[in-house]
């Protein structure tokens, strides 16, 4: 799961940067793979600058994730509750 999140972040992350927007593209990415939509999306805390630092934290599927993307680099990892 956390490959396929990763993807969703990589792939909402190119159309915007934008949470709002981020968030109706990983919500699309999922409908696109067949995910299941009974999950949403939902953020807990975001910051940073986009042009240089980016991280947040987000709750989907029953688990908290945390992204930071430096440089480029996504990371992203995750904690079951």
């Amino acid at each position: 799961m956390i490959e396929t999140m990763k993807k969703a972040l990589e792939y909402a992350m190119v159309k915007s940067e934008n949470p709002t927007e981020m968030k109706e593209y990983i919500e699309e990415y999922f409908g696109t793979i067949g995910g299941d939509r009974r999950y949403k999306f939902k953020w807990r805390a975001i910051s940073g600058n986009y042009k240089y630092t980016f991280s947040g934290i987000f709750d989907y599927y029953g688990k908290t994730y945390y992204f930071s993307k430096i440089g480029g680099e996504l990371e992203l990892e995750y904690h079951n509750r």
